[in-house]
């Protein structure tokens, strides 16, 4: 799984407004009444539309309290719930008590934005300009909720809010607020939100609605960057789209050529489809660049061994200049990190496995003639001057990983073990039989 990569929330900028005043005070007031008398002195409940003209009276007035508990009257009602005034105004009401703390813990802006879905989907362009600064308030809330859910891995309700933010921007597509002074920020909300939602449907392992998005966030200049490239190219990797994948790898490095991970990314791409041939040349490629990086230099040496002994075929005609390409990068990897013990161990092992095949050809030589023993001999002064070569680099590994023996695990375990054995066989080739014993011992006693 990818790097999670972090989100920073906006600053919500509130856009206030003055509310038109719907009726006079005075029938306002009356308005608050629960029942009248008629002529007949009978009582009726008083009509549900005189609390929509109450709670906005409230409104303007700055009576959150009263505004709020007069306009819930009316949505109460089913004959005039769903009327233009009455979701406007009650939208109006819950954008405002979103900046109370009183209110402002239940989120209050989310049935003012439902509200005006509901409005818009009525009338479109009712009392447009303000209906629009309340939905663009209702987005930087969306964004904002939708950044912290994120940042703390809640991404189903991250993808519920940046969803909402999108809903927004997009109405009218997207031009409902070209011609607002705020169009260039929302932009960047658009941007970011898209980002955001993105990687929320990547983190959930949803990665058919993340691939879209993500193409989306890497063709903005707003948000593009290696990150989301890495996001993309794993997402193309886990829809088994090759050709995608590389496509996209290799914009992604052209754009951010120092990235590691873009480059680790690439690397293992040619790695899966056994290209040596490609690897070779990025390896070079990036070495060049990145003079030092001893795991570029690493990466060569372990990639030069695998084309000078392939595990499927013949070894090839150049296999040495391969090994001396190998030693090389082993050497420049030293020099950068002469205390990595893996480098150590990995370069001993070239050197006796090298010796190792040498041995496999004195084996091989069953007789006692002049010249077949003229042949051993001359194989067993190679075969020893590899193990020769091999021996300080297992010696410095096992040094290395002895200094946290208790906490090796995995493949750091497993190369110190490995190392204790060729030790003992090269000591004992090399008639050290008290440190050949001394390192079965040692091997022996790990866990």
């Amino acid at each position: 799984m990818k790097k999670f990569c972090w989100v920073i929330a906006f600053n919500i900028s509130f856009f206030y407004c003055s509310f038109a005043q719907t009726g006079n005070p005075q029938k306002a007031d009356s308005a608050k009444k629960v029942v009248v008398a008629n002529s007949n002195d009978n009582l009726l409940e008083v009509s549900p539309e005189k609390y929509v003209v109450s709670a906005n009276a409230a409104l303007n007035e700055k009576n959150l309290d009263e505004a709020k508990e007069d306009i819930d009257r009316a949505m109460a009602a089913p004959e005039i719930s769903g009327k233009p005034k009455t979701l406007y105004v009650k939208a109006q009401i819950y954008v405002s008590l979103q900046t109370l703390d009183k209110y402002k813990w239940a989120n209050p802006y989310r049935e003012a934005a439902q509200a005006l879905f509901k409005l818009i989907d009525i009338k479109a362009h009712y009392e447009k300009e303000t209906v629009d600064i309340s939905l663009m308030n209702c987005a930087f809330f969306y964004f904002n909720d939708g950044v912290r859910a994120y940042n703390d891995r809640k991404f189903a309700e991250a993808i519920d809010y940046l969803g909402n933010v999108l809903k927004i921007c997009g109405l009218e597509n997207g031009k409902r607020f070209k011609e607002s002074p705020a169009a260039k920020q929302l932009d960047t909300v658009v941007a970011n939100a898209t980002s955001t939602l993105a990687n929320s449907y990547y983190f959930s392992g949803n990665y058919n609605e993340a691939v879209p998005l993500l193409i989306k966030a890497k063709n903005n200049p707003i948000t593009r960057s290696a990150s989301v490239y890495e996001f993309l190219s794993y997402a193309y990797n886990k829809q088994n789209d090759t050709k995608n994948e590389l496509t996209l790898l290799q914009e992604g490095r052209a754009a951010f050529p120092q990235d590691v991970l873009l480059r680790n990314d690439e690397l293992n791409y040619y790695i899966k489809a056994g290209r040596q041939d490609e690897i070779m040349k990025k390896l070079e490629e990036t070495a060049a660049i990145d003079t030092n990086d001893a795991d570029i230099q690493f990466n060569m040496a372990t990639a030069s061994l695998t084309m000078a002994r392939p595990k499927n075929g013949a070894i090839p005609a150049d296999a040495a200049e391969y090994i001396a390409k190998a030693e090389k990068a082993f050497q420049r990897a030293l020099r950068i990190a002469p205390e990595n013990p893996g480098y150590n161990y990995n370069f001993g092992a070239l050197y006796f496995n090298l010796g190792f095949e040498v041995n496999t050809q004195m084996n091989k030589i069953g007789g006692t003639s002049k010249e077949e023993q003229k042949k051993y001999d001359a194989l067993k002064a190679q075969r020893d001057s590899l193990l020769f070569k091999a021996t300080p680099y297992f010696e410095k590994a096992c040094r290395i990983f002895s200094i946290n023996e208790a906490g090796l695990k995995g493949e750091d375990m497993i190369s110190y073990k490995d190392a204790l054995i060729a030790l003992s066989q090269v000591y004992e080739l090399q008639n050290k039989m008290d440190k050949a014993q001394d390192m079965k011992k040692k091997h022996d006693s790990l866990q």
